[in-house]
């Protein structure tokens, strides 16, 4: 029987059918993923991912890699585990588990099961086969992990978090939506989540919950991100307990859609229901699908003026007087309203008759005055005057039920809205004009049912880029235009789309005005001929006549649409096109185009123009890559000639921003924590250090930094030296040929070097341990030996006491 060894494998693992994907730092991903194994493949030491989900695994009959740091193990058959199933995973961050068919107890999950994990920040247990016995967890398997930041688990009816969980302190992110797993907590007590107070993110979506007591979340004050959605049977009873314990919480995203079924009565937003959100920071709050009716007067006064997103599709919102209390939102800057009053699908039909939504008193009122806006079309009134909030720039008001006719509309100028989407609703004349939008970048009016589109309707949408204007049928309404006075005023207009209208003849003059226009949709129509006047349209792009009944194109219209023409690598793609399709173009043997020296082809030759072209447009390929790679190389070379030049400036300059360096404080106050750094190579260590100490600190009361001693561990290198060269009144350098040679004690001079050049003048001081020669020495150090005063260690009883009395009266502040 052959034995391979590890050092024999020219793959990642045992497994050659397993994929090796290279990662950074010489890394490999081992993808033994959808490969029906029975048996998990040994991995190199240079993998440290290994994805082994989707197969047919039962059994680990071996440990894994210690040098593993992420292990997917999902979906598999895995019942059980042994004992060092995990051992010596010691650098292991994220471990999935889900899909199996393990059985959340203590015989599988024993107390050791997770030893070694001290590094895990990632566990996913969920959609496992088998529930969990009793509806508990096991006591002790989770006290190993303190490391552990995100949980995704199961949890079932009558689960408990128990006091187990109070080990996990950086736990952060627990999920258990039903959406990605199992959940069906009916009930959430008071004291649910009390072991677990780290809490920022926290999913409970599609739970079956039907209620949330008081004070279940008065504890989750890190709480950010909460996801309540899908719970149908939940409803509003239970909101004023929930937003009662977000109170001073970090609450930014509060998601709470579909919490009433489909079928119930139409529900008010009451005052007592979001009244606590005002001691909040609340930035975005979801309650789409939620029969929505209504909001109590001033409720939305309650929210905070940090509320940016809101977003209410798909309910039943009618027309109330809350929409004045709009303007107070300050800082909202989307709100979309979508969807009011949307069909329901027939497969969802059930819900109305197992719909059970408590009734709350003031939601009885609900139906009646929705009828009565629902059977009556809203009509705007000639000079209908809109207060927007002050921040708002996105308003979404698709297939919203809006039945109306804008007349006059008057809206704030100082507004900031950009994009308005009113698509999908049934508006029949666009009379206008609408006036203060500004700012509007941004309109979509497709689909609309309108048939009138008034001339002066756009005249003050100046700033308009986009406009979207399809699937409606003003092509009865342009045909009158002869003056072009419907478009005139969009003279920033760079798309524009009028397809599907009905459209069976243009006025010529209608786009005289859009000079910025790029792309021109007019496809879906009944458009028999090109009569449209396009010199004006310098910047145009596109133009869309697809779809239509045009039989050719006169010659005006091959004028203003195809010339002049240049026979240039630009154009070579539409002059291979036209060549494709000669047949449909009118006149084709009389359009001419020109080569760049000027001589002139009719397109009756337009295969030898292609030839031409051809080896052209291949030498100019080839030159403009020659030339770019010359500028890409010399501007490569000049930058790393720079960052070599000013490579110590630009280190020294980023460790000190990174270290928060004051400059103020040491250099006026000479408030400095050491009096001297040393540095020294390693071997002259018992010199630099023991004599150091002795003599200087002992002996002379100094303060000395050294590495060995006073760097702080867990910090870069880097960083401890320049800030011990910071701290210190004095760089002392122990030069000799040991210090030279090492690349940290070189660092440390330079560092030393660039803050005497751009902080303080007097901070090196040199001593000359060992004799070295000039030559040994670079540029930079023997320019300052030259040009300052160094000490040469005497190494001699009676001169040693000189040589120490020096270094420390030089170490010393100027008044001692």
């Amino acid at each position: 029987m052959a034995v391979w060894g590890i050092e024999s494998w020219n793959h990642c693992t045992s497994n050659p059918n397993c994929r090796c994907i290279p990662r950074s730092n010489q890394r490999y991903l081992a993808d033994c993923s959808n490969l029906t194994i029975t048996q998990v493949p040994k991995t190199r030491p240079d993998v440290d991912t290994l994805n082994i989900g989707h197969n047919r695994i039962s059994h680990i009959l071996h440990p894994f890699s210690t040098t593993l740091i992420h292990l997917d193990m999902s979906y598999n058959q895995i019942l059980n585990f042994t004992n060092d199933v995990f051992a010596n995973l010691t650098r292991l961050r994220t471990l999935n588990l889900e899909g199996n068919q393990l059985q959340m107890d203590k015989s599988i999950f024993r107390p050791q099961i997770f030893r070694d994990l001290k590094a895990l920040r990632a566990l996913n247990i969920k959609k496992t086969t088998i529930k969990v016995r009793n509806n508990t967890f096991p006591d002790k398997m989770w006290k190993h992990l303190f490391s552990l930041k995100t949980l995704r688990i199961d949890v079932y009816s009558s689960t408990q978090f128990g006091r187990q969980f109070r080990s996990l302190t950086s736990l952060n992110v627990l999920d258990v939506s039903g959406f990605s797993g199992s959940c069906s907590i009916k009930q959430i007590g008071e004291r649910f989540f009390e072991n677990l107070p780290h809490l920022e993110v926290l999913d409970l979506s599609s739970c079956q919950m039907k209620s949330i007591a008081a004070g279940a979340l008065k504890n989750q004050r890190n709480i950010t991100i909460l996801d309540i959605s899908y719970n149908k049977k939940l409803t509003f009873a239970s909101f004023e307990n929930i937003t009662s314990d977000l109170q001073f919480s970090k609450i930014k995203v509060f998601k709470a859609n579909k919490i009433h079924c489909t079928y119930g009565l139409g529900t008010v937003i009451q005052i007592r229901d979001v009244m606590h959100f005002r001691n909040t920071s609340l930035e975005e709050i979801y309650l789409e699908n939620n029969r929505l009716a209504l909001f109590e007067r001033y409720a939305l006064l309650y929210f905070p003026h940090t509320l940016r997103i809101v977003s209410l599709v798909q309910n039943k919102m009618a027309p109330g007087t809350y929409l004045m209390d709009l303007i107070f939102l300050t800082g909202m800057k989307s709100l979309d309203l979508s969807l009011q009053l949307a069909s329901t699908p027939i497969s969802k039909l059930v819900e109305a008759f197992i719909c059970q939504n408590p009734i709350r008193p003031s939601d009885n009122t609900v139906e009646r005055h929705f009828n009565k806006f629902s059977t009556e079309n809203f009509q705007m009134g000639y000079n209908t005057t809109i207060t927007l909030p002050r921040n708002l720039r996105t308003l979404m008001l698709r297939t919203s039920g809006i039945r109306l006719e804008l007349f006059r509309i008057l809206v704030n100028p100082s507004n900031q809205l950009s994009h308005v989407h009113l698509s999908q609703n049934v508006i029949t004349r666009f009379t206008g004009p609408i006036i203060g939008f500004n700012k509007l970048k941004y309109l979509d009016l497709s689909d609309c049912l309108c048939s009138s589109l008034s001339t002066g309707f756009f005249d003050f949408t100046t700033a308009l880029q986009v406009l979207k204007l399809n699937k409606n049928m003003l092509g009865f309404s342009l045909k009158d235009d002869l003056d072009g006075g419907t478009f005139k005023n969009l003279v920033n207009l760079q798309e524009l789309d009028l397809s599907d209208n009905r459209i069976q003849q243009l006025p010529e003059m209608l786009f005289k005005n859009l000079g910025k226009l790029q792309k021109l949709n007019l496809s879906s129509n009944f458009l028999t001929e090109w009569k449209m006047k396009i010199d004006n349209m310098w910047n145009l792009l596109m133009i869309d006549i697809s779809d239509n009944e045009i039989r050719q194109l006169s010659q005006d219209a091959t004028d203003s649409l195809y010339n002049p023409f240049t026979c240039s690598c630009h154009s070579r793609h539409f002059l291979l096109w036209s060549s494709k399709t000669r047949k449909h173009i009118s006149d084709f043997h009389q359009m001419k185009c020109k080569l760049d020296n000027g001589t002139s082809f009719g397109f009756q030759d337009i295969e030898t123009v292609l030839r031409l072209l051809e080896i052209q447009c291949k030498n100019y390929q080839m030159l403009t890559f020659v030339i770019t790679s010359v500028i890409v190389c010399f501007v490569t070379i000049i930058v790393t000639g720079l960052i070599y030049r000013y490579r110590w400036k630009l280190r020294y300059l980023f460790y000190m921003t990174k270290n928060k360096y004051r400059l103020a404080s040491p250099i006026y106050q000479d408030t400095f924590t050491f009096d001297a750094f040393i540095s020294y190579a390693d071997e002259d260590s018992d010199f630099a250090v023991h004599e150091s100490i002795s003599q200087l600190e002992e002996s002379r009361g100094l303060r000395l930094c050294l590495s060995k001693r006073d760097f702080r561990p867990g910090t870069e290198i880097a960083a401890n030296i320049t800030e011990a060269i910071t701290k210190s009144r004095k760089t002392i350098i122990i030069l000799s040929n040991h210090f030279l040679n090492s690349y940290w004690c070189m660092y440390e001079f330079n560092m030393a070097r660039m803050e005497s050049i751009y902080t303080r003048k007097d901070v090196l001081f040199m001593v000359m341990y060992r004799h070295v020669t000039a030559k040994m020495l670079p540029l930079s150090m023997l320019a300052l030996v030259e040009s300052r005063s160094y000490m040469e260690y005497p190494d001699d009883p009676q001169g040693n006491v000189v040589f120490w009395d020096k270094v420390a009266e030089t170490c010393k502040k100027p008044s001692d």
